[in-house]
């Protein structure tokens, strides 16, 4: 009774964003296998989540898991989803920013920014931010992990004062090139960088990594015929493409640490360096501080 007992307050609690669908998807299904996790899945579509949930208790019966109301589009539907889940007044270990999309055609959120950006980036950034504290208290370590994409070497220049925040009909490109795309995963690996390197400073424990998983034709692209043969497909036959359980498991290994990397960028399994304009340390800060301010966070304010 008491290995039980014990067994059960050592679960690391996971939240994980993206699950429902493609690489997330396929990640829980490596995840649900290990011993004493919980699961918490922040999804738009709640009966979309618990089609997953379904299908996740068929492989594993008895899996924790609990599904949650959150939008990346909405500032306020994610912090509505922090506050819902610190009143559970369960820990929090691992967070991982899966959750993405691409764009064929302007779009904005209800914020006003342009959807690849507000969901890509600055959403994952502000439910990172906020759930620091959460993360900071892990017994285990906390352990953030953000996915990113080799796609982001694309971007070889950028004014992020000028530009992030900014984005309108007349300055974003949605053709086969994808441009909007590519920005937003240089700035989830900007953002992982510093965002260790300030936990660094803070004395915090946190792990922060950022991952490229490789290619595959996904929801992202499930509602763009055009968009998927003209680019994804090319694409996938550039990089050779990857096996979706290879994706998956990748980000399932990331998502546990079990060698407690920090600060680091992988290419599947592999820590590899990112691009030349990506590992600019003055790119890293002046990324940070444009999304911080938009977010109207102030760092220093955070409780670790």
């Amino acid at each position: 009774m008491e290995s039980s007992s014990s067994s059960l307050l050592d679960k690391k609690v996971i939240i994980f964003s993206g699950g429902t669908d493609g690489i997330g998807r396929n990640s829980l299904n490596y995840l649900i296998l290990e011993d004493n996790l919980k699961f918490i899945l922040p999804v738009r579509n709640i009966e979309k989540g618990e089609k997953v949930v379904k299908e996740l208790k068929e492989i594993k019966a008895n899996v924790d898991i609990k599904l949650m109301k959150m939008d990346l589009s909405s500032f306020e539907s994610i912090k509505e989803f922090v506050k819902e889940f610190n009143e559970l007044n369960e820990p929090l270990d691992i967070l991982v920013n899966n959750a993405g999309l691409i764009n064929t055609e302007f779009k904005t959120t209800s914020d006003g920014y342009e959807s690849t950006m507000g969901v890509n980036h600055l959403g994952p950034s502000l439910l990172t931010l906020l759930l620091l504290p959460k993360l900071n208290q892990s017994k285990h370590g906390g352990n953030i992990v953000f996915v990113a994409s080799k796609m982001h070497d694309r971007v070889t220049q950028l004014d992020f004062e000028q530009t992030l925040g900014k984005e309108d009909k007349n300055n974003t490109d949605f053709s086969s090139s994808n441009y909007e795309y590519s920005k937003s995963k240089l700035y989830n690996i900007l953002f992982s960088k510093e965002l260790q390197n300030k936990l660094i400073e803070k004395g915090s424990d946190i792990k922060v990594n950022s991952l490229h998983p490789g290619f595959a034709v996904t929801h992202l692209f499930e509602k763009h015929g055009w968009f998927a043969n003209n680019l994804v497909l090319p694409v996938l036959v550039y990089f050779k493409g990857n096996k979706l359980d290879d994706m998956g498991s990748a980000l399932a290994n990331l998502t546990l640490n079990k060698l407690n990397e920090k600060g680091k960028y992988f290419t599947l399994t592999k820590i590899t360096e990112p691009s030349k304009f990506a590992s600019n340390p003055n790119n890293t800060i002046n990324l940070w501080n444009k999304t911080c301010k938009l977010l109207s966070i102030d760092f220093n304010k955070i409780n670790l």
